[in-house]
């Protein structure tokens, strides 16, 4: 049996679809907020089977990872956007969340490569036990849900709370809206400590190569 290319592996064929419907969700925001955001959980949804799919088939791959968190990052991307493109009040919240997304993206795989580590989650022993218990048990527990509920969630209420058909077909939008809110800001706050340590990271490397270069002098 020929081997089948990691690209074309079944959970990385569930990134590209996550991908695509991003965008195809993007652009029915202006429109059809309804259809937008059924789509859109459709993208989040497809997130849950991409990791237990690559178990069960032994399709697991270094590209996978980055992949499935490059979806993740690309379909908050699309709903963040259609959320200041309804709203310019978001537009700022918007291009900083983006922005520190991105980075963070950037920062956990570069760290995690020149730590040798197959997956940036398992750096996680050496940080403070608030971090830790967001990680706990992949995220299954009343911190890390609430989180990954803030980083999905957030942007789809603040693109929903433009639309007056997604505001009054959702029971208790605002009470979800507000939880949404504060999910993120604890998402965030784990985020800009990534950054920061991985600043501090190449900060020492850098000092480093610094007191060897002249020593050796």
């Amino acid at each position: 049996m020929p081997t089948l290319p990691v690209a074309l592996y079944i959970p990385n064929l569930l990134g590209y679809a996550r991908i695509v419907s991003a965008f195809v969700g993007l652009q029915f925001a202006p429109s059809q907020p309804v259809i937008a955001v059924k789509i859109w959980i459709l993208s989040a949804l497809l997130d849950l089977l991409d990791g237990p799919t690559a178990r069960m088939l032994n399709q697991t791959s270094s590209f996978g990872v980055v992949l499935d968190i490059a979806a993740d990052n690309i379909l908050r991307s699309c709903v963040w956007v259609a959320a200041a493109a309804a709203n310019p009040s978001y537009l700022a919240i918007s291009c900083f969340v983006l922005c520190l997304e991105w980075v963070t993206l950037v920062a956990t795989q570069v760290h995690a490569s020149s730590q040798h580590s197959q997956h940036w989650k398992e750096a996680r022993q050496k940080d403070p036990r608030f971090v830790q218990a967001f990680f706990a048990n992949n995220f299954r527990n009343p911190l890390g849900s609430l989180g990954i509920y803030g980083l999905f969630a957030a942007n789809m209420f603040a693109y929903g709370s433009q639309h007056a058909v997604l505001v009054d077909s959702i029971p208790l939008f605002d009470l979800w809206k507000y939880v949404a809110f504060a999910g993120r800001g604890v998402a965030m706050f784990i985020e800009l400590r990534f950054c920061r340590s991985y600043i501090w990271h190449v900060l020492e490397q850098d000092s480093a190569t610094k007191k060897v270069e002249f020593k050796t002098k």
